[in-house]
């Protein structure tokens, strides 16, 4: 059972442009992101999927610079659904983990907990926020190539083509398809890279964000976190 992360990266944002490419960490939110990821084994490949634009070429050097695979959209930049259907066919994408590179603090734990969980339940679909425990910015779905070959068929409004996967959450998720990670609910606490006060939280925080995305133990340091 093959296990593929796509993660769609674009360097253009209203609030924030290039805001996974700000520096952090003697390098950028991107590169610690992936770097990360690259940690666990289950991992066949890391896709970055991109608009092909005037921009292309900065992701390009990146995913060669990082020994990852990248996938260049020449559709809409906004309908992120045909963007990410399309890099999974590409690569024939088996079991695909949707996990956004404005999240870059997702502990990696977490991630293979679900994969785990997914196999042992023979799953097509699996999130970790249906209800929400975990902090915004721990979101990640794991997505059957034939659901989401479904969901490019059917979903028909801008929203769900914008988002990739509420067209499921409508249509095929039920309470088998959620893991509950932690019994303690940390949903109030947000770590995603937005805008301009983000980024100043998480460089407030680099210390303790490093240790929220790598260790096994990671619940303990949110409390840690300075506003």
């Amino acid at each position: 059972m093959n296990f593929d992360i796509i993660t769609q990266v674009r360097y253009s944002s209203t609030r924030l442009p290039a805001k996974v490419l700000l520096n952090f960490d003697k390098s950028n939110f991107l590169n610690f992101f992936i770097l990360n990821l690259k940690k666990i084994k289950e991992i066949n490949r890391i896709i970055l999927a991109c608009p092909n634009d005037k921009y292309v070429n900065i992701f390009k050097k990146i995913s060669k610079q990082l020994n990852v695979n990248l996938y260049t959209h020449n559709g809409s930049e906004i309908d992120v659904l045909d963007r990410y259907y399309k890099c999974s066919q590409k690569f024939s994408s088996e079991n695909i983990l949707r996990i956004t590179s404005d999240c870059p603090f997702i502990n990696i734990n977490v991630i293979k907990k679900m994969i785990s969980y997914y196999k042992k339940k023979k799953l097509l679909f699996l999130t970790n926020n249906k209800p929400r425990y975990l902090p915004h910015g721990f979101d990640c779905e794991i997505i059957h190539h034939s659901i989401l070959e479904k969901t490019k068929l059917n979903a028909k409004t801008k929203y769900d083509k914008e988002h990739v996967t509420p067209w499921i959450y409508k249509n095929y998720f039920s309470k088998k398809n959620n893991i509950k990670i932690l019994k303690k609910k940390f949903s109030n606490i947000r770590i995603t890279l937005d805008n301009t006060g983000d980024y100043l939280f998480f460089l407030r925080n680099e210390r303790v964000l490093k240790k929220i995305a790598t260790e096994k133990n990671y619940s303990k340091y949110f409390n840690k976190l300075k506003k």
